[in-house]
């Protein structure tokens, strides 16, 4: 994979020597062939991996005496619009120029998704930043008189400098319970991720982190209705156009499609407005309630674009494991990357090296289930207070705990989740809601942890920031934050890194997410029906069987394959109850026989899940404990 790696330290150690770079750029090496330089600016050392299709470079230049320097790896898709046609030519010493002008506020005026680094020996400073949405991971560590950077984890653990690595008793939680490690933590206690949208500032050996841009739904567009969705259509169009460029034609552009809204709409208005064959690629499995690839048909046939295909198997999930072990930087529990790799690999097959992705739709204009949940909840409390406590609680409850009628029960289960408040019915159905992490986890791993951890802390704190005011909006921070900045991009991201696949995202572009933040949250979502604004806007466009759909995505089937094959099976017991697991003293091992023996038992997806996310990090342990 390609990206950034480095080291800085402070002033008065002096000059770094460059060699010290050569094992962590090696390791950026590993997965796909990709050239690289190292800098050498003051007190610091950057290293840049350069991969096709990615702008990656670095420029220098002496201001009064003292070394200027920028580096970048990434995307950028306003160049020519910031500095006219010539900026292509050399774009990291214009990019350079609009520092010395602008400072740090250049981040402000880029559109596209990248890393970026500078140095400024003016006053000793050293400045890392991702963009708004962090498409590209961006990992330090402070440790001494050092501070150690990389795009990859195994990039920064290569650093040959004496530096601790110790495992975070939470992220052992957050694995467990979410399937990821949330920014700002991450697997060892002395690793920190720059989140989205922030820059970080080292200086005279001090770090601080500052946040640039963020989302902001304070301010809704009143304009009518069919002149919002003239400023989408304009806003999307641009959003596709820019990412295309004029350095793409038709052989290398693809789009995944799953069939849904967002899928179906990228792939249809790249259909309109490309003037070669656009290519989609869909991924289908074997197993009832799972495959949806006729709606991918559907909405491939009506765009007339050249549509692949390929069936995912319990046996490329299997053999797939060691690579999702290689692309994350930790453990990471979400096992849709396995469908996504594939389709990735499918389209580079096909001589595709640019994919154009959905993700951030839904969060962007309201198009997730869990959304019409909640409100279902805040109708509750529409309810007098006064009748629903003295006589509709009451008497649901009495009726639940003395007739076995489900009904009743379902009625009592649905006043207890709407009577929890938010931000905490947004982690109502977790796996520490049904066993206490006591239970689950073993005594001296809980004791490790600084405080009375909750693994929702971060939601909540999300939740708690969110410049919104309508209940929505602040749902949609929440995911914007949780969903798609810890889990969804970086997991399309690093599988397409890993297929050779430069993955695009138009949902993503600050331009088209600032606009949707001021679109009314009574237009994106009208009662329960999801995503009514962006339906209507795209009606015209969308066959009428898609537009209908539920949401599915790429979703993998594997709580039914750990269950029904027999090497997943055997693999999530080796690593759920074998001797190595029991002896990092992580989990209660009696637990641990529970959730395999509900599992077989049950035919939800829920303990599946829980032993997916544990076999991943044991396996990913074991892996860590080899290198």
């Amino acid at each position: 994979m390609g990206g950034i790696c480095g080291i800085v330290q402070d002033s008065q150690y002096g000059q770094i020597d460059p060699k010290l770079l050569s094992p962590m750029v090696a390791q950026m090496h590993k997965t796909h062939q990709c050239s690289s330089s190292v800098d050498s600016w003051g007190t610091m050392c950057l290293g840049v991996c350069h991969t096709p299709t990615y702008l990656a470079g670095t420029a220098t230049i002496r201001v009064h005496g003292e070394t200027v320097g920028l580096g970048l790896y990434g995307n950028v898709y306003n160049l020519k619009e910031l500095g006219g046609n010539d900026i292509t030519t050399d774009p990291f010493d214009w990019l350079l120029h609009l520092y010395l002008h602008d400072g740090m506020s250049l981040l402000s005026r880029l559109r596209g998704d990248f890393v970026i680094v500078v140095w400024d020996g003016r006053e000793q400073i050293f400045f890392l930043a991702t963009d708004r949405f962090r498409v590209h991971s961006l990992l330090y560590s402070q440790q001494g008189p050092h501070l150690v950077f990389a795009s990859c984890m195994q990039a920064l653990r290569a650093c040959p400098l004496p530096l601790e690595w110790t495992i975070n008793p939470e992220a052992i939680i957050d694995m467990t319970c979410n399937s990821v490690v949330p920014t700002p933590k991450s697997i060892f206690r002395e690793v920190r991720k720059i989140p989205p949208g922030h820059v970080l500032r080292y200086q005279r050996g001090q770090v601080t982190l500052e946040r640039y841009w963020d989302m902001n739904y304070l301010t809704s567009d009143l304009s009518p209705q069919d002149i919002l969705i003239e400023k989408l259509h304009s806003g999307f169009q641009d959003a596709v156009n820019c990412r295309l460029g004029d350095e793409l034609h038709g052989n290398y552009v693809g789009s995944f499609l799953s069939g849904g809204i967002d899928s179906s709409t990228i792939t249809g208005i790249l259909a309109q407005n490309c003037s070669w064959p656009i290519k989609s690629f869909s991924i289908g499995f074997d197993v009832p309630g799972y495959n949806e690839i006729n709606y991918a048909r559907m909405a491939a046939q009506a765009f007339k674009v050249e549509h692949y295909e390929y069936f995912v198997s319990p046996e490329n999930t299997f053999d797939a494991i060691p690579l999702l072990l290689e692309s994350f930087d930790e453990p990471f529990g979400n096992a849709s990357a396995v469908p996504t790799y594939f389709c990735a690999k499918l389209a580079k097959e096909h001589g595709v090296d640019i994919l154009f992705a959905g993700d951030g739709g839904d969060e962007l204009f309201a198009g997730n289930e869990r959304y019409a949940t909640q409100r279902v909840f805040d109708y509750y409390k529409k309810i007098p207070s006064w009748f629903r406590e003295h006589v509709l609680q009451p008497t649901v409850f009495f009726l639940a705990n003395y007739l076995k009628v489900g009904l009743f029960h379902k009625g009592k289960k649905y006043i207890e989740r709407a009577n929890i408040p938010y931000p905490l019915r947004l982690s109502s159905w977790g796996l520490l809601e049904i066993i206490p992490m006591t239970d689950i986890f073993n005594d001296d791993l809980v004791k490790n942890l600084a405080h009375q951890y909750n693994p929702d802390e971060m939601l909540y704190e999300h939740y708690r920031r969110a410049l919104a005011e309508d209940e929505l909006d602040r749902q949609l921070y929440v995911d914007l934050k949780v969903a798609i900045g810890d889990n969804d991009v970086l997991k399309v991201t690093r599988m397409g890194q890993a297929a050779g696949v430069n993955v695009r995202f138009p949902f993503l572009d600050s331009r088209l997410a600032e606009f949707s933040a001021t679109v009314p949250a009574n237009l994106k979502m009208r009662g329960l029906k999801l995503r009514t604004f962006f339906k209507q806007a795209y009606a015209p466009l969308l066959p009428q069987a898609i537009q209908g759909k539920v949401k599915h995505g790429f979703g993998l089937p594997i709580p039914v394959w750990l269950r029904t094959d027999k090497r997943l099976n055997q693999m999530m017991r080796d690593a759920v109850l074998g001797p190595e697991l029991a002896k990092r003293g992580f989990f209660q091992k009696k637990m641990l026989e529970y959730f395999v023996d509900q599992h077989q038992s049950d035919q939800t997806s829920f303990f599946g899940t829980v032993l997916w996310n544990i076999m991943m990090l044991e396996l990913w342990m074991r892996r860590y404990s080899q290198s």
